[in-house]
């Protein structure tokens, strides 16, 4: 049940931050344009936001590579474990 829970949850709150995010930036784009800020203000701020973009992929890669590698480690201990023969499998005697 837990983990149903925190996934939803990360779910959830992905999801609201993407629109949060959204929202402002729409915010932000609106009052430069109205603004008339110029063009070379409105040109460091793309690029800022390229910028941030551009680091936000790459952390998303580097998480999903992550975390690929970490359920590679598992489903291989589960594999090693699976095929080990059934005496080593039942662990210490107890007396």
């Amino acid at each position: 049940m837990r983990r149903p829970l925190w996934l939803m949850a990360g779910a959830a709150l992905g999801a609201g931050g993407t629109l949060w995010t959204r929202r402002r930036v729409q915010g932000l784009s609106r009052r430069l344009s109205e603004g008339g800020v110029g063009a070379e203000v409105a040109s460091r701020v793309e690029r800022r936001a390229r910028a941030t973009a551009e680091r936000v992929r790459d952390a998303m890669a580097v998480g999903r590579g992550e975390a690929q590698r970490r359920e590679d480690d598992l489903w291989r201990v589960v594999a090693e474990r699976d095929s080990a023969p059934p005496v080593a499998r039942l662990g210490p005697r107890r007396r």
